[in-house]
């Protein structure tokens, strides 16, 4: 190979990015213990998208869907229930999965902006070794600009169908040692037509990067969100899903202060607080729906018709707080041995009468140590070694370890496998969950569901080889994981039963053969948090492709295929056996476009509970493209963008199952079909 080859190919090696979420070493991708996928700036910007939750349509593995238009459904290899709770959600390391979202991300409120946004580290498997317990399937660490690298403001407006009106600011300052950006944003539209999800969301953001020295710097990062988003759908009875207005509020702030005495090490300390709160009240009516709950039993109609409906309040009300603290230590103790060690304090509170029917507000400590080790102990050869000691209240203390060997025989080229374990404690919900529809004068009409204090933490053991290979010729890579995840005491929602006590026989006429003290609770059945029996095996394979085959375009391939295999179908139906992505980028001058195919396979994924009801998803293709032109206006840069979403026409990708079940949708009728959206966007930097 000649000099000039060598020195191209080594340039290409170097722009590989150097991560920071694997191992919380900060590790080039051919060295890090697990497969990690990067969306950076350039590509957030390049897809137009308004939801942050759509752009992991762009990782291996991911399976991302949309119940209404202003949530995003966001797991990793399916799994996912109404709010998927498998993977630890960071923003600059700030974990902000929900108390009050049932222990997932409410990927609708984040409180970030794109615009904010350096880059995505996605680590692809299981990482509760470096992140604890709810990094179960995989760490999402959303990682936003120092202030140092920027300069100059912002202003873009979006405007497009469905009543698409957003506006964003973002303006930097620099005074000596002192970085500081301010941004705040509107985002509105009506959702899409067939059901009820209109959104009014205001952002506002503050970061502040203070230089106390040459070896100090202290950083603040704080926000606040506010909106209301459209909820519900018509006619679902006793399903929490009244049409109506949910209003929350969510509020941060992260102080962070980190100690470089050389290049060799550093010392951070930092302390979180979150606070969420949603207001969404709504009322439920004893007679909605019945043709849909009860088309089989025209007496029990005939009945509930012969007397006035009941009315019943229902105060969905949450309130939830959390603090953390963390301290972590990183020393390269000689040129070839990496170590970083930490320790770490998180409390959660969630009060809800909703969701707990005592009225009690529950909360839960966590503590854990942690360590990681980079050991390069021959020139083709390094070892990554870590563990997470974990205690978590109302649980034992428990270890999650892992361990990968990397061979790297040339430097465009490495190989690994490896070892990892990890577990996912049950959420305040899943473990306290108290939901009963209660009527002021004739008592419970409904247990719906109950939670169970018994529950374990789920387990997983994975092992995975993995490939990561450069193209210099092409100018691309490829990254392939192989993989096979054992999951045991997985947690389900299983039908139960439970006594009411209620007084509905004073409220309903007699009826030969329906006892009324029970009707609503036959009717409609009650539920509670159960470990599955048995193992969920998860057995796939799943890979990118990028390459430049000609001057400024990328092609990029994503694929994967996964067998689930389980006793409980519902588990099984839960995982689409392949997801697979094609995005062609180009630039041609001042013009730039990003286009977008996506095929998902078969699922029987949703949100809402319907025992005895099978129902699934079809696979569907979708289409994205996003089209931009640089332009001035004498001497003002101005970005025009065109964006457009779902353009190969409507389609469903996440099921609601009681609206799924009401007689105007039976057959193949979606009560929720995905429709195209479109929406030009101007962005200019003073």
């Amino acid at each position: 190979m000649s000099a000039h080859e060598e020195a191209s190919e080594r340039s290409f090696f170097e722009a590989l990015p150097v991560v920071l979420t694997p191992s919380r070493l900060p590790q080039t991708l051919q060295d890090t213990p697990a497969a990690v996928s990067v969306i950076d700036a350039d590509m957030i910007a390049a897809t137009g998208y308004r939801d942050l939750g759509r752009l992991f349509r762009l990782v291996p593995g991911m399976q991302v869907a949309q119940e209404r238009g202003h949530d995003q459904w966001v797991t990793y290899h399916g799994l996912g229930g109404d709010y998927p709770n498998q993977m630890q959600v960071l923003v600059d390391g700030r974990s902000v999965y929900s108390p009050y979202f049932f222990g997932g991300a409410d990927w609708g409120a984040l409180p970030v902006r794109p615009e904010d946004i350096e880059r995505i580290e996605i680590v692809r498997g299981t990482n509760s070794a470096t992140y604890g317990a709810n990094a179960f399937l995989g760490v999402v660490n959303i990682l936003t600009r120092h202030t140092a690298t920027e300069t100059g403001s912002t202003v873009n407006v979006n405007l497009g169908s469905r009543g698409i009106a957003d506006a964003s600011a973002r303006m930097i300052s620099q005074s000596g040692p002192l970085g500081i950006r301010i941004s705040a944003s509107h985002q509105q539209d009506e959702g899409i037509s067939a059901v009820k999800d209109n959104r009014r969301i205001n952002v506002l953001n503050l970061r502040g990067d203070l230089r106390l020295s040459d070896t100090d710097e202290l950083s603040i990062i704080g926000g606040h969100t506010q909106g209301r988003r459209g909820q519900g759908f018509e006619g679902v009875l006793f399903d929490g899903s009244a049409t109506r207005d949910a209003r929350h509020q969510d509020s941060h702030l992260h102080l962070r202060w980190r100690h470089t005495p050389s290049d060799q090490e550093e010392w951070s300390l930092s302390w979180f607080t979150n606070h969420e709160r949603t207001r969404d009240p709504w009322q439920v009516n004893s007679h909605a729906n019945l043709e849909g709950s009860l088309g089989s039993a025209p007496a029990l109609i005939a009945m509930l018709r012969s007397v006035p409906a009941l009315i019943i309040d229902v105060d969905n009300n949450r309130d939830s707080r959390r603090n953390n603290i963390e301290l972590q230590h990183r020393l390269r103790s000689s040129e070839n041995l990496h170590l970083l060690w930490g320790v770490e304090w998180r409390q959660d509170w969630l009060e809800a009468d909703s969701l707990f029917y005592s009225g009690e507000a529950y909360s839960q400590q966590e503590w854990r140590m942690f360590g990681n080790a980079e050991w390069r102990f021959s020139p083709n050869w390094l070892l990554n070694a870590g563990t997470m000691l974990e205690y978590i209240e109302d649980d034992r203390a428990r270890i999650a370890p892992r361990v990968f060997l990397n061979w790297q025989p040339s430097p465009d080229l490495t190989w690994r496998a490896g070892y990892s374990a990890g577990w996912r404690q049950p959420s305040l919900f899943e473990r306290h969950a108290d939901v009963r529809i209660v009527h002021a004068t004739q008592g419970e009409l409904q247990i719906r569901h109950q939670g169970n204090p018994d529950l374990r933490p789920q387990r997983i053991d994975a092992v995975e080889i993995g490939f990561l290979g450069l193209l210099p010729r092409a100018q691309g890579s490829v990254d392939v994981r192989v993989f096979h995840e054992r999951v045991k005491d997985f947690i389900v929602r299983r039908p139960t039963s439970f006594a009411l006590d209620n007084t509905l026989d004073t409220y309903f006429p007699v009826v030969p053969g329906i006892d009324t003290t029970y009707l609503f609770q036959n009717l409609l059945g009650s539920t509670r948090w159960d470990n599955a029996r048995g193992t969920v095996r998860l057995t796939g394979l799943e890979y990118q492709l990028r390459t430049r085959p000609w001057q400024n375009g990328e092609l990029i391939l994503n694929h994967s295929m996964i067998r689930a295999r389980s006793s409980d179908a519902a588990v099984t139906g839960s995982v689409a056996p392949y997801v697979a992505s094609l995005s062609w980028l180009q630039q041609i001058g001042p013009w730039q476009s990003m286009l977008s195919l996506f095929r998902m396979g078969p699922s029987d994924a949703g949100t809402g509970y319907t025992e005895g009801e099978s129902l699934s998803m079809k696979a569907y293709t979708t289409l994205d493209w996003s089209v931009s032109r640089r332009l001035l206006f004498g001497r003002q840069p101005v970005e025009v963008r065109l964006t457009g979403i779902n353009l190969l026409g409507k389609h469903q990708e996440l099921i609601h199952r009681p609206a799924e079940t009401l007689p105007q949708y039976a057959g193949n009728k979606a009560a929720n079909p995905m429709e195209p959206q479109v929406w030009i966007s101007m962005r200019t930097t003073f």
